[in-house]
């Protein structure tokens, strides 16, 4: 792991955002944010955080075509927990190897779901940057490109389901567009890509009916109001919070979320969320960071011991889960089979 260009990397993002975060900071005034905390709005922001993770539950059953509650639940906090202590994210891989184990649906399932996952989320978090960027004060520069990526993500989306409709047909092309590029680059491996394509599709055929495709639909939608909703209850603990801003906050952390950092996020989320409290709404960057910190690491901390509860009830060691998930994760890619890591799932990063 040491070795791994991308946790240096990772490391090294980190550590610059913290910096850009506290370099101008006056650490008195930010400890006294912390000490005058009226921690009380802590506590419907943990309710908020537990209908989120609900939600997530939820839909991502939904996709695995209705794992049981239970199970999916353990996993996915198990999940979050792994992300949250250890780098490059494997806490994706963890996940699906419980949910391998547990249940009926095999590990390259529960990837092909996570796949499925992460496309909505950061097509939904596209298109809240588009609708956020129209009425917040911002260069009209700036909107109309933010309004420009939505409605791309909204072309993709549909150019996406079309592609599903025809897969036999794509499949078919990708076979005969990527076995030319292969016969020229011996590295090129054609085969991944189609694996990847058809992953993608597996994981949307679940959603076969118009019941089903309501039910992802409002819980996607459920994850990311109260996700919204996490982010305004923390706010009230440090600032008179207003629901766009906490909307923003979270839109632009979680844009954050697909670079590489630090376990949890750390470095990445703190800076965005301080940025987008001052430079658009003019908080005091004291009270931003302040804010930034305790919404951020707090999710996290809970996360932890959410995941360390839900190991203890399916008789699991964190050291088994993830050895498990690497062992099962070697012998997919020495099989030449496709296990794709999508983007981290913590509630505080999406």
């Amino acid at each position: 792991m040491l070795k791994n260009w991308k946790l240096w990397l990772g490391l090294a993002i980190s550590a610059t955002g913290l910096y850009l975060t506290l370099r101008d900071i006056r650490f008195d005034e930010f400890f006294a944010q912390l000490a005058n905390a009226q921690v009380i709005w802590l506590l419907p922001a943990l309710i908020a955080l537990f209908a989120t993770l609900f939600m997530r539950v939820w839909r991502w059953s939904l996709l695995m075509d209705n794992t049981p509650l239970g199970v999916t639940y353990h996993a996915i906090t198990i999940g979050y927990m792994v992300n949250s202590t250890l780098p490059l994210r494997l806490g994706e891989l963890a996940r699906a190897w419980v949910i391998g184990e547990r249940t009926r649906a095999s590990m390259a399932r529960a990837l092909s779901a996570v796949v499925v996952e992460r496309m909505l989320d950061l097509a939904t978090v596209l298109v809240l940057f588009a609708a956020f960027a129209q009425f917040i004060p911002m260069p009209a520069e700036f909107s109309r490109v933010a309004l420009t990526g939505g409605l791309f993500i909204v072309a993709l989306v549909a150019a996406l389901a079309v592609m599903i409709w025809q897969s036999g047909r794509v499949e078919r092309l990708l076979r005969a567009v990527f076995g030319r590029v292969e016969r020229r680059f011996a590295r090129f491996r054609a085969e991944r890509i189609i694996r990847l394509f058809n992953d993608v599709c597996d994981g949307f055929r679940v959603i076969n009916t118009p019941r089903k495709v309501a039910l992802v639909l409002f819980t996607n939608a459920g994850v990311w109001a109260t996700n919204v909703f996490v982010a305004w209850f923390a706010m009230w603990a440090f600032m008179p919070g207003a629901l766009d801003q906490a909307g923003v906050v979270m839109v632009m952390s979680n844009l954050g979320g697909a670079l590489p950092s630090a376990p949890g996020g750390l470095g990445v989320v703190q800076p965005l969320a301080r940025e987008s409290l001052v430079i658009p709404f003019g908080v005091d960057k004291n009270a931003a960071v302040a804010f930034a910190f305790v919404w951020s690491l707090g999710q996290q901390l809970v996360l932890i011991l959410l995941g360390v509860f839900s190991l203890t009830r399916l008789g699991l060691t964190f050291g088994k889960v993830t050895s498990g998930s690497q062992r099962a994760a070697a012998q997919a890619q020495a099989s030449d089979a496709h296990i794709t890591l999508a983007g981290d799932g913590a509630p505080a990063r999406d």
